[in-house]
């Protein structure tokens, strides 16, 4: 499960690097072969945040509480939001326009300024855990189970069928999608899931899902270019409420689930790294950096044209590249809490493994 987070971190940087690096161009018959690649690419990774709020319900149901670990992920969210801000500020690289109060307050109040929504939502959600896992211990399994479908229906099913915009449809960015998602992972913990007992299965359900969701997305392309119509929907097969996701995020979070225990070796390796994870997903989504650095590495809709080795050669590069430096950084970051807790008696840097 360790290993999990890993591999969707590298996931989540997939998104960023597609998404922002204007590799996800409108699907049309013009399209080059490289772009039909990249939006499965897409496809394949979108899944990727819902399993880490899966992995969140699946260890905090029975984790104690601590005020501490909610600081602690505070406390590391700020350091990457306030000092490459104030960093670039001093060198002068921030335009102008971004020099405002606002702005400060996203540098130095970046849960409450939701710069990070995945943060911002997982602060919420940790805060109201020992509630949350009280009702889950309390129930009966077919309540859980009940209350979980029932939400599902009215956050999932109902956006995914009816081709209209829902006006309390958030598209799966705030707490409330995180809540859903985190008592599925409760219920995976305290009772399993019968259909996908084996990481086969996990595994084929994951690949199925996936394919599902990049021939709905075609055909939404497909029904615009001809009618006219559904262009705002173009997307939101994609959304992390959407039905076909969530699946593939079972999928691949039962197939990690049952999969075969790891050598120690590598096993210690794997949860070394792990707790860093969250770090590369800071790094990557700072102010300053969140719509640069696939420029480094090439990624502009221009790429589409070249041939499809180097499409994923400069992909694959990118999302290497930047992993290796956002674990180097918050191992940095680690070190320096470390230093900072010694004073007050503190042995461990605060990573927030939760996430």
């Amino acid at each position: 499960m360790e290993l999990l987070r890993i591999v969707t971190m590298l996931m989540v940087t997939v998104l960023h690097a597609l998404g922002k690096g204007g590799l996800l161009q409108p699907i049309t018959a013009e399209l080059p072969f490289g772009g039909w690649v990249t939006w499965f690419l897409e496809c394949l990774s979108v899944c990727a945040v819902n399993v880490f709020m899966l992995l969140s319900g699946y260890y905090i149901v029975h984790a104690k509480w601590k005020l501490g670990r909610f600081f602690g992920i505070v406390f590391q969210t700020v350091f990457y939001s306030a000092i490459p801000y104030f960093l670039w500020l001093a060198l002068g690289k921030v335009p102008v326009e971004e020099r405002g109060i606002y702005n400060y307050l996203q540098a130095v109040l970046p849960v409450h300024m939701e710069v990070y929504w995945f943060i911002t939502a997982y602060a919420l959600l940790y805060l109201t855990a020992p509630i949350i896992t009280a009702g889950v211990n309390a129930l009966e399994e077919k309540q859980l189970r009940t209350v979980i479908l029932c939400l599902l229906t009215y956050e999932c099913i109902f956006k995914t069928v009816l081709p209209v915009m829902l006006t309390t449809d958030t598209r799966g960015y705030k707490f409330d999608w995180y809540l859903i998602m985190f008592l599925i992972g409760a219920y995976f913990q305290k009772y399993g899931f019968r259909y996908l007992k084996t990481a086969g299965r996990g595994w084929i359900f994951y690949i199925v899902s996936c394919v599902l969701i990049y021939a709905e997305t075609i055909a939404m392309y497909i029904v615009k270019a001809k009618t006219g119509r559904l262009g705002d929907f173009s997307m939101h097969t994609l959304d992390y409420n959407q039905l076909f996701v969530v699946c593939a995020s079972v999928g691949l979070f039962t197939a990690f689930l049952h999969a075969k225990p790891m050598k120690e070796s590598i096993g210690k390796i794997i949860c070394a790294i792990s707790p860093m994870a969250l770090g590369v997903y800071l790094l990557q989504e700072t102010l300053v950096l969140r719509f640069t650095w696939q420029g480094w590495f090439g990624l502009r809709a221009e790429l589409l044209n070249a041939s499809l080795a180097e499409i994923l050669l400069r992909v694959f590069c990118a999302v290497i590249c930047m992993f290796a430096l956002g674990i180097a950084v918050d191992a940095c970051r680690r070190f320096l809490f470390h230093l900072a807790a010694m004073p007050f008696g503190k042995k461990k840097g605060t990573a927030g493994k939760e996430i």
